[in-house]
This record gives structure tokens, sequence and C-alpha cells, in this order.
């Protein structure tokens, strides 16, 4: 896995906003793989996943999906039983049944790496959440006093975000998203053109016109700033590439010959990932 290293990368042209809320990869040299397979149809991303949350008297607490992407999620919590229960994210690399006991507070346990709750939902209520999760391990828990010693206590898992990209032979590139959270991100690359594409990750913030040409290539731009790339991608076909991505601009390009100055540039933004609120 590539990891870039090349320096800090400045967010100074880009105006982000970011809230108290940021796969298996494809192996090989520069973590490139293609393949012989028919391009497959493009998965568009969703703006969130919900995950609907069950909590009942019996002490359960249960999810319809325990594997989300990254991203933002809405978790949409029913108390089906009498008494009152809540819905507490974690983030940790604790297991769900080792997380530390509350020094204070005899029956809870620590929220060390909460992204955010519920409160109290009274029973036969509904309650929602919205959150961005960055890739990691979490635990979902009721901490009402006795429950996760009970049972209700869940481990949970955000996966790295899946970037699909879009290369044809009008000279564009598209991404299915432009902004994601810092950490692994995996590339999913379609020629969806007659002749040869590529896609190319550089780790600057320069205006594309602003990226010199190479000296030795004419018709191609300089890759000085490349933390890695797919290679050569036949006609009609598909290619993957994963990568760490530190939070900055990157631009992706196609750098076969004419094919940036055709218009074959776009920019991808990379947030820091979500942090805990306490």
């Amino acid at each position: 896995m590539k990891v870039f290293s090349k320096g800090t990368i400045r967010l100074s042209s880009v105006l982000i906003t970011i809230g108290v809320l940021a796969l298996s990869g494809f192996g090989g040299p520069a973590n490139a793989r293609s393949n012989d397979s028919p391009i497959p149809p493009t998965v568009r991303a969703e703006q969130f996943t919900v995950v609907n949350a069950t909590l009942t008297d019996d002490m359960r607490l249960t999810l319809d999906r325990y594997t989300i992407p990254a991203g933002n999620v809405h978790f949409l919590v029913t108390n089906s039983g009498g008494a009152t229960h809540e819905l507490v994210v974690l983030k940790t690399d604790l297991a769900a049944d080792k997380l530390v006991a509350n020094a204070t507070v005899a029956g809870k346990v620590e929220e060390q790496g909460h992204m955010g709750e519920t409160g109290d939902i009274a029973g036969g209520r509904f309650n929602g959440l919205g959150l961005q999760l960055g890739a990691g391990s979490y635990v979902i828990i009721c901490n009402e006093i006795g429950h996760y010693m009970a049972g209700m206590r869940v481990a949970f898992t955000v996966t790295a975000p899946v970037v699909n990209v879009s290369l044809d032979d009008k000279m564009s590139i598209t991404l299915d998203q432009t902004t994601v959270y810092a950490g692994p991100v995996t590339f999913a690359v379609s020629n969806r053109g007659a002749v040869i594409h590529e896609l190319v990750v550089l780790a600057t913030n320069m205006a594309p016109d602003e990226l010199p040409a190479d000296p030795e290539q004419i018709g191609k731009v300089s890759e000085d700033f490349n933390i890695g790339e797919t290679g050569d991608i036949p006609a009609s076909r598909f290619s993957g590439l994963q990568l760490i991505l530190a939070p900055g601009v990157y631009m992706v390009i196609c750098n076969e010959i004419g094919h940036f100055a055709g218009g074959m540039h776009t920019t991808l933004i990379v947030l820091p990932a979500p942090t805990g609120d306490e």
C-alpha cells in the first residue's frame, strides 16, 4: 500500500466547513490491479447510509447491518420495550464486551471515543441520530445503568470509502464522490471509452494550468506529485487502486498523451477523519 509522505498539502484554496460530526484493496505494484472482465455497472454512492436499531427490555440491541461504508449515517432507533433505553456510538478498538467501567457511576461504562448518542428514549418511542463516521472499529451500546453489563452492546465496523471513477473518450474523468475522509481510499476505475486511459493521483492543489509540462514527453504533464496510479487501462476494462490519503487537496488525472490537455483532470478533497466529541 502506498502511503503519501511528500509533505503537507494545503487546504487554502478550498473553503471547507467541518461540523462535529470522516475493502479490501487491490494488491500488486502501485496498489493497482487490472483484470480482463467487462466493466461492472457503476454503483453511485448514497448521500447517507441508514442503520435501523432496535432496543428491547430483554437487554438486546440489534442492528439491521453491522458494517457500513465511511460517510454519513442515520441511525433510526426504536425502543420496543417498556423501560428507558438509549443508543451511544463509540469509536474504539476495544472488544464490545471489554469497555472500561465508569469510575464514578456504578453500572455504566466509560464513553471514550464518544461520537454521538440519542439520549434517553422512552418505552415504545422512536428517535434518530445522524453522524459522520470514518473508517474504523466502533462499539454501539445502551449505557443506562446496568444495561451494558446485561448485554446491550454490539461491535460495528465502518469500511474505507470507495470512489467510483469513469474515464471516457470525450476527455472527461468523473468521480462519484469528490470529498472523502482521510485514511484508506479505494478507487474503482472504469474505462468506458474505446482508447487506452489511466488514473493518476497527484498530491497537489495547483490549478490545472499551473501544473508543469513533462520535460521528456510532449503531451503529458509532470508527475512529480504522483502518489499512485493504475497504469494503462484498455478500452472497456476496469482497474483499481488503493491509497492512504492525508487531509488535503488532490488532482486526479489521465496522463496519456494529450488527455490532460483535453480536459481529463478533476479535484478530490480529503477531510480529516471525524473524531469523538468527548
